[in-house]
């Protein structure tokens, strides 16, 4: 603040009693409201924090598969399933046995039907 400001600003005296109830009054409403609001936003991170919740618990549950694929005379015959792992280097050491047994190609593919692996 520059000076000629602090002249402007007039000293109050003190609150008669009607006047500090009032102001009393309307500070109480103020803090009812800061509180409402926050109680508000607790709860809704408490709803966001108990969705999350049951997602991760939903995702768990839901175990990995990964499948062991191979073709073994050329390239245009049928994929042929080597076996289902819960792993992917189970899958992945499967589809390798078939290579070396002689398959031409090999892939091994997520439960989604991803491509992970592709020789």
């Amino acid at each position: 603040m520059r000076f000629f400001e602090f002249n402007s600003i007039k000293p109050t005296g003190p609150l008669s009693p009607d006047q500090a109830r009032i102001k009393s009054l309307k500070d109480q409403a103020k803090r009812a409201q800061a509180a409402v609001k926050a109680e508000r936003a607790r709860q809704k991170i408490q709803t966001g924090q108990q969705d999350l919740a049951k997602v991760e618990s939903t995702k768990k549950m839901t175990s990995n598969s990964y499948k062991a694929q191979y073709k073994m005379n050329n390239a245009y015959t049928s994929w042929m399933t080597a076996g289902t792992y819960g792993n992917f280097n189970d899958a992945l050491a499967a589809a390798l046995r078939k290579k070396k047994a002689g398959a031409i190609v090999v892939r091994v593919e997520d439960r989604n039907k991803v491509i992970v692996y592709f020789s």
